[in-house]
């Protein structure tokens, strides 16, 4: 944790202390406000660049786009590396509609963990058969499992790959139909 945020952390806790209330219970822990740097954030592209990130966080998407729906979770094993497809479309009241790219998301990389973490925003709607998804990932030769979590916030969902070795992965962004790709080196 960085000085500022520990500073931080400690004027909104005595502030609200002064007001009777306490931030305590909902501030996460000192070790949740990680230091992550300028250099370790980076943008997906919207076509195949072969740009691999080792550590850091991948963002992309649109912002503006505020109801999707996942509909499936792929992968395909390729010479040289592993591939996730994220399927997503366009939702607006029930019914499918026309979106230009995938909603905002971020993939967070972490070879310490050997963990690839993925929030996808945008409202999404599950649409995939979870066990057929789990199934297909028990095929992979980079994978050791996918934690497909619960929705907890209407804003977004999480899910999580955790890898047999920390490998770089290239993250980026397909039209016509909307995905997000995923390749993992092998």
């Amino acid at each position: 944790m960085t000085y500022e945020n520990i500073q931080l952390r400690t004027r909104l806790t005595l502030a609200l202390g002064a007001l009777g209330l306490s931030l305590l219970p909902f501030l996460p822990p000192a070790w949740a406000f990680a230091d992550l740097r300028a250099d370790k954030v980076h943008v997906a592209d919207q076509k195949k660049g072969r740009a691999y990130v080792r550590d850091g966080m991948i963002i992309g998407g649109d912002r503006a786009i505020d109801q999707v729906v996942v509909k499936d979770i792929r992968r395909s094993l390729n010479p040289s590396f592993e591939r996730i497809v994220i399927d997503i479309e366009g939702n607006k009241n029930g019914e499918t509609a026309a979106i230009p790219r995938p909603p905002y998301y971020q993939v967070s990389v972490t070879p310490d963990e050997r963990r690839l973490v993925f929030t996808i925003y945008g409202k999404p709607t599950l649409a995939f058969n979870s066990k057929k998804v789990v199934n297909a990932f028990k095929k992979s030769a980079t994978i050791q499992k996918i934690d497909l979590l619960p929705r907890v916030e209407d804003s977004s969902w999480t899910f999580a790959f955790d890898l047999k070795a920390g490998s770089p992965v290239e993250v980026f962004e397909l039209s016509s139909p909307v995905r997000i790709i995923v390749d993992i080196q092998t």
